[in-house]
């Protein structure tokens, strides 16, 4: 595996726990008026219950996306600023791609039909802030892990192999 889309597996890891945890406290306003969680509506486009079952998928769903981000940004550079721009704009693509695709697929609605838009419309401030932030968090963690193991990576001595 490319060490640039295993850092950023590790990465969305760790951007994913932020990520789960905002889930948690970010409450929104279902249509019938309920207040609950982003994990429980993460769960609920999975046809489960609870926090616990929207938590394990969102981890799932952010270290996919990770491993994704670092494979495009291969050819980056470890410089945290730009890698937390790159990464808040591809948070707020994932907001994109996920409220009008693949929630409304998973919830078996058209993707930009009305009846998928109205699935998620109430859910969508919530959800972008989540993304926004993963993203922002993921460049920045990828940036550190990537400084990190350049330098141990330049410290390593060569192997040499008699042949």
């Amino acid at each position: 595996m490319d060490r640039r889309i295993g850092t950023g597996l590790v990465a969305g890891l760790i951007a994913g726990l932020v990520f789960t945890l905002i889930a948690l406290f970010l409450k929104t306003t279902l249509p019938d008026g309920e207040q609950t969680s982003m994990l429980v509506v993460a769960a609920e486009a999975l046809h489960s219950h609870g926090w616990l079952a929207g938590w394990v998928a969102s981890l799932i769903y952010t270290v996919i996306i990770g491993g994704i981000f670092g494979w495009l940004a291969s050819h980056e550079p470890a410089n945290e600023p730009r890698l937390m721009v790159w990464g808040g704009l591809y948070g707020l693509a994932w907001w994109i791609v996920s409220g009008l695709f693949l929630i409304p697929a998973l919830l078996a609605r058209v993707p930009l039909s009305s009846p998928a838009l109205d699935v998620v419309k109430p859910v969508a401030l919530a959800s972008l802030i989540e993304h926004v932030l993963y993203g922002v968090i993921l460049g920045f963690v990828f940036a550190l892990l990537l400084a990190f193991t350049d330098r141990r990576h330049e410290t390593r001595p060569a192997t040499h192999h008699a042949v």
